[in-house]
């Protein structure tokens, strides 16, 4: 299938999530795949919905701001199909997996508040992962990157805290998604 320049419609077809005929399912696809499954799905005629949000970044080399619209849950894509349209959606080769939802109308219900938001012009941004009170972990990105420290809970925030064997400890907010497990044991 040919490569996507513009960004896909985030719903197709625009209606509300709930007006659709077949089950949901959510398709686990091959990594920078999900804008184009999207223009996949147009053209199969398979309903779906793919979250969208717009991610501000400075470039390096001027400082200059650089949007990208990237999907809310990387990585996924909902889709209304019936069973014999799931193989037309895994011979698009862009499926990893297919995701049965068992609990059809919590998923609408909850898929629907997060349409109901961007359509109102509501910006959301991905959180990442959400790690326990206790969770080492090592800065991935941003200007912290290469830091490590422990997740601690400090008046009802998550904090990054650090230490110094002797000195004591600093507690600082850190974008969850710019942190991963720490992968060198303490």
């Amino acid at each position: 299938m040919k490569r996507i320049n513009e960004n896909p419609p985030a719903r197709h077809p625009d209606r509300p999530l709930d007006e659709n005929g077949a089950p949901w399912w959510v398709a686990k696809v091959k990594p920078r795949q999900e804008k184009a499954i999207a223009a996949d799905f147009i053209s199969l005629d398979i309903e779906y919905y793919l979250p969208l949000f717009t991610k501000i970044t400075r470039r390096k080399d001027n400082n200059k701001p650089r949007k990208s619209v990237l999907p809310l849950f990387p990585g996924y894509i909902s889709f209304s199909a019936s069973n014999p349209r799931l193989r037309d959606v895994l011979r698009t080769n862009r499926v990893v997996n297919i995701i049965e939802i068992r609990h059809q109308k919590r998923f609408v219900e909850e898929l629907s508040q997060i349409y109901s938001a961007l359509e109102h012009g509501i910006a959301l941004e991905p959180l990442g992962e959400a790690y326990p009170e206790g969770t080492r972990v090592l800065v991935v990105s941003g200007p912290l990157r290469g830091i490590r420290g422990v997740i601690a809970k400090i008046h009802n925030n998550n904090k990054l805290v650090l230490s110094v064997e002797g000195l004591g400890m600093a507690a600082l907010s850190v974008d969850q998604s710019q942190v991963k497990p720490d992968p060198v044991p303490a």
